[in-house]
């Protein structure tokens, strides 16, 4: 892999449809609404983008859309993630088959993959239901299961048995965790059931440091979610105590941003050499789920 090339591992597909195309499919021209990035306004946010009348050629448009838009950011592999859902002409099924159908049909240089992201808030039912027509159908890109969705909702717990299904069924499994404070009590049994790779992991434990566990660090979600100061984010931490992170979006819609832009960020808030910032990128490469 050129090192010059970026990997982006953490990108949520509603998160980073364009803004423009938001609007449009809202009927709306005031875009006030996506000013508020704190934690609770995202999640207003995002049922705002639920509330949009999916049909098949709306959500293939949102694909193709955030597609280019990242490989015009020069990132050379994606992993896209993103929770089935029903729409005007599809089931949850049907949703998953498109995404994974116009990934297949992108026409870009850029390699793209998906994960299927269960939502916490949700329950493991809905999560087995999605495990049963995954075990029944063949998608073409698929390579991971992502547990996410708001962290105050929810636990970890009743969600091991069917990510670990999950795992036998060849899936790699990447998990959100430590976002907010009252989320540091999930960490150890997180971190026991050894995903390979963890979101956010802001409010983290130190038990991660031996596990070889990579953190998708998406900074400016993290400033902006709750308001911290820049210095104050583990990141530094994290390169100093030698794990592995990659340098994420999340949303690329929510918080304005690229992942061009985050990697400068970053590099400038820590003054961090050319040569680190290279090393992410090749330890971002290594710990793709491909």
């Amino acid at each position: 892999m050129n090192i010059q090339h970026k990997v982006e591992l953490h990108a949520h597909l509603s998160g980073c449809l364009r803004r423009s195309t938001l609007l449009e499919f809202l009927n709306e021209k005031d875009d006030s609404f996506l000013n508020d990035s704190s934690l609770e306004g995202c999640f207003r946010i995002f049922a705002k983008i639920n509330s949009i009348n999916l049909t098949s050629d709306k959500l293939k448009r949102i694909v193709q859309e955030v597609l280019e838009d990242f490989e015009k950011d020069g990132v050379t592999y994606l992993e896209l993630r993103t929770t089935p859902k029903k729409g005007e002409d599809f089931n949850q099924m049907g949703y998953v088959r498109i995404v994974d159908n116009e990934i297949s049909q992108y026409k870009g240089k850029m390699q793209v993959k998906l994960i299927i992201c269960l939502d916490r808030a949700k329950g493991p039912d809905i999560a087995m239901q999605t495990r049963l027509f995954m075990m029944r159908n063949k998608f073409s890109n698929i390579v991971g299961v992502d547990l996410c969705g708001n962290p105050i909702l929810g636990n970890f717990n009743d969600y091991w048995n069917e990510l670990t299904i999950f795992r036998e069924m060849g899936y790699k499994i990447t998990i959100h965790a430590g976002e907010t404070v009252d989320n540091i009590k999930e960490n150890d049994d997180i971190l026991s059931f050894k995903p390979e790779r963890l979101g956010h992991f802001l409010y983290h434990t130190e038990g991660i440091i031996e596990l070889g566990i990579m953190i998708e660090v998406c900074f400016s979600s993290n400033i902006q979610g709750t308001g911290m100061l820049p210095t104050d984010h583990p990141v530094q931490k994290f390169i100093k105590n030698q794990i592995p992170i990659s340098i994420c979006t999340d949303d690329t819609l929510l918080f304005r941003t690229t992942v061009t832009q985050e990697i400068q960020l970053i590099q400038k808030t820590f003054s961090l050499s050319n040569d680190i910032i290279e090393k992410i990128k090749q330890d971002s490469y290594s710990y793709r789920f491909v």
